[in-house]
């Protein structure tokens, strides 16, 4: 059985140790944790935009008349052709 790497706790350490994992890491893994990262900044991105719908929901901004007034308005202003 592998023992897991000991990771510091405080972030400045922990930084400099993914940093030197990281630079021994070979192309296909940097590309795979490239891809990790980006679904991570997805899924925040995510939650900050449910939050914000949430709040606007709540606000009376996103009400089904209004979304589509905006939407006839976008649609009449913008060409499809």
């Amino acid at each position: 059985m592998v023992k897991p790497l000991e990771m510091p706790a405080d972030e400045q350490s922990l930084k400099e140790a993914l940093h030197a994992r990281i630079e021994q890491l070979g192309a296909d893994r940097l590309s795979l944790l490239n891809r990790v990262l980006l679904q991570l900044e997805a899924e925040e991105l995510a939650q900050s935009l449910d939050a914000a719908f949430d709040e606007d929901r709540k606000a009376g901004k996103l009400s089904s008349e209004r979304v589509q007034r905006v939407l006839s308005q976008v649609r009449a202003e913008c060409s499809y052709g």
